[in-house]
């Protein structure tokens, strides 16, 4: 049952994203793109799921797979939803025309599909970006964070001391050396008297840590 659910809403994706795609070009060579990248990305997750010989750790090739098919799954969903609910409102005056037949009333505009697609296209591409910015560069995108606290009952012996609190590494995310080890540059440079780390050191398995 699953399964039936998780291909009808894949197939029911594909028609909205295609029909979105349809509405704003009539150039064949971007359907072609779109679905090749469709199917490219489909295919490269159902054979590292299926095919590929699977590690104890999740592998960064296996983690991109999900990620590009989360993007995308997304950016469908979205043009989904605002296709399905303009399609929705559409529906009870194309049977009011039919039955009262009276022209020029009440009729269906093309430009406003185009022009719902348009807006569509464009508020999907904001998460699909946002998703793909951050499997390539946000995972890197180190940030130190400085505050100062406050306390009237401070012991004399905490005044200036410093702590580091670092979190949420997931170090089965990681591809790139180099970017890590600035990752451990930025903090041994805070010369602080405690490093704290709060969580999140693997995605799900503790080998995934062993590489670093």
């Amino acid at each position: 049952m699953r399964w039936l659910v998780t291909i009808t809403l894949l197939l029911l994706f594909q028609w909205y994203g295609f029909q979105a795609l349809k509405t704003v070009t009539s150039n064949k060579w971007v359907w072609g793109i779109y679905f090749l990248v469709v199917l490219l990305i489909i295919g490269n997750l159902l054979l590292h799921t299926l095919v590929f010989e699977r590690t104890p750790t999740m592998e960064p090739k296996f983690m991109y797979a999900i990620g590009f098919f989360i993007a995308l799954f997304v950016f469908q969903a979205v043009l989904s939803i605002a296709l399905l609910a303009e399609d929705i409102i559409r529906i009870p005056f194309t049977i009011y025309n039919y039955f009262t037949k009276i022209p020029g009333q009440l009729r269906y505009l093309p430009s406003r599909r185009i022009f719902i697609s348009q807006i569509a296209l464009g508020v999907a591409a904001i998460p699909l970006v946002s998703l793909l910015y951050g499997m390539y560069k946000g995972k890197y995108n180190f940030k130190v964070l400085k505050y100062t606290l406050e306390y009237d009952d401070l012991p004399e012996a905490f005044d200036g001391f410093t702590l580091t609190q670092i979190s949420d590494i997931h170090s089965g995310s990681f591809d790139n050396v180099e970017q890590v080890n600035y990752g451990i540059d930025l903090i041994s440079q805070q010369q602080s008297d405690v490093v704290l780390f709060t969580g999140d050191l693997v995605n799900n398995k503790t080998e995934e840590v062993l590489p670093w």
